[in-house]
């Protein structure tokens, strides 16, 4: 009965951890679109505040599971990912909008984007959308 009950916590502390993550990379996704809008309507400095929190959601989900199934099944590492996003197309977007460069900024949303589709396909999460940046 001890093992039923501890098992029982403890695949409900998994689906916890696994939908607060879902949660907050949807956050991830909105403060990214609102980043884009922020920046559309010339507000930089609200901009680049509002990219800080889409990395907040995003790198607190990774690191509080940053090992993963992929389609196969096999383990993945989702940190080096997460490190390639940060100090490449993150990194871009940031400095876009510190100069307040337009067209940066935009080549940086699609750039920012594509990263989070091509780690969503890594993982075979194929059916998680990934918002076009208007």
């Amino acid at each position: 009965m001890k093992r039923l009950l501890a098992l029982s916590l403890m695949i409900a502390l998994a689906s916890c951890a696994s939908t607060l993550n879902s949660h907050r990379m949807k956050a991830a996704q909105r403060k990214m679109l609102d980043t884009r809008t922020l920046q559309q309507a010339g507000q930089w400095d609200e901009a680049l505040a509002m990219a800080e929190r889409m990395h907040s959601s995003v790198s607190k989900s990774i690191t509080s599971a940053p090992m993963q199934k992929a389609v196969g099944g096999s383990e993945i590492d989702l940190r080096p990912l997460l490190t390639a996003w940060e100090l490449g197309p993150l990194a871009e977007l940031k400095t876009a909008l510190q100069k307040q460069d337009a067209k940066r900024s935009t080549a940086a949303f699609a750039s920012v984007r594509q990263q989070c589709v091509n780690c969503h396909t890594v993982l075979g999460k194929t059916q998680v959308q990934v918002s076009a940046i208007p």
